[in-house]
């Protein structure tokens, strides 16, 4: 057994409640889809525990008004509002706002998806809570939006850190680990884009047991591991990744 690993293996174990419990998958998220000339559907999503929600607003520039009282309820471990506007002249060069934001530890994601088919993704964060709508942005600009915000994701996730540390232990080559830890920040960033544009629901209590798992299990690797043995961890760890 290594000794640096099995020195830090128990440590790392002991730390699951803890970070598992303070995990959040999800960041606010605002989808704006132009359905028809200047008119647009608008989506709020806004993590939530039950009946209470981050208070977190969404308010669209000042051009833009309702076609009728949004609606609004609680789905899983989010609170959804729904509603139409209509924008004279369209949202460019328009600012949209997230009141509340500068009071949280979180972020907003805003997609706004236009009638020709054009989209633009924006990142707002608690000292930067505004967006300005450009009218539409190359793939590779929306593409690394997502990835930063899973970078951040992982960062500021104690979680995260966690397990990579455990993987920096475990895997002694750098090309491999570096190999490894991009596989994890690439897959995060589309679990997290994904959950908050709704192709798929993250259940809060299976994430934060899958999350604990992980780490129990390359803990457990990284106890079990011998000077001359290379485990399944170790040969393939972008599949624990």
């Amino acid at each position: 057994m290594r000794p640096l690993g099995a020195l830090l293996a128990l440590p790392i174990l002991l730390l699951l409640g803890a970070s598992a419990i303070a995990h959040e998958v999800r960041p606010a998220y605002l989808d704006i889809r132009e359905t028809a000339h200047d008119t647009f559907a608008v989506l709020w999503k806004v993590p939530a525990q039950g009946r209470m929600r981050l208070a977190l607003d969404a308010h669209l520039p000042k051009q833009c008004i309702e076609r009728a009282t949004p609606i609004r309820w609680f789905e899983g471990s989010a609170y959804l509002e729904r509603w139409t506007v209509d924008c004279a002249g369209g949202l460019r060069n328009g600012t949209i706002v997230i009141d509340g934001l500068k009071a949280t530890l979180t972020e907003a994601l805003v997609r706004i998806e236009y009638e020709n088919g054009g989209t633009e993704v924006g990142r707002l964060m608690p000292e930067a809570p505004t967006f300005t709508a450009a009218g539409t942005q190359p793939s590779l600009e929306v593409a690394r939006t997502y990835f930063l915000l899973g970078v951040e994701h992982i960062l500021l996730g104690f979680d995260h850190l966690i397990f990579v540390l455990a993987l920096m232990l475990l895997i002694h080559d750098r090309w491999m680990l570096f190999k490894t830890i991009t596989a994890f920040t690439v897959a995060h960033s589309i679990t997290l884009a994904g959950a908050s544009l709704g192709y798929f629901s993250l259940p809060q209590k299976p994430v934060e047991a899958t999350i604990a798992l992980s780490i129990a299990f390359v803990a457990s690797e990284l106890l079990k591991a011998r000077p001359n043995e290379a485990r399944l961890s170790e040969t393939y760890p972008w599949v624990v990744a």
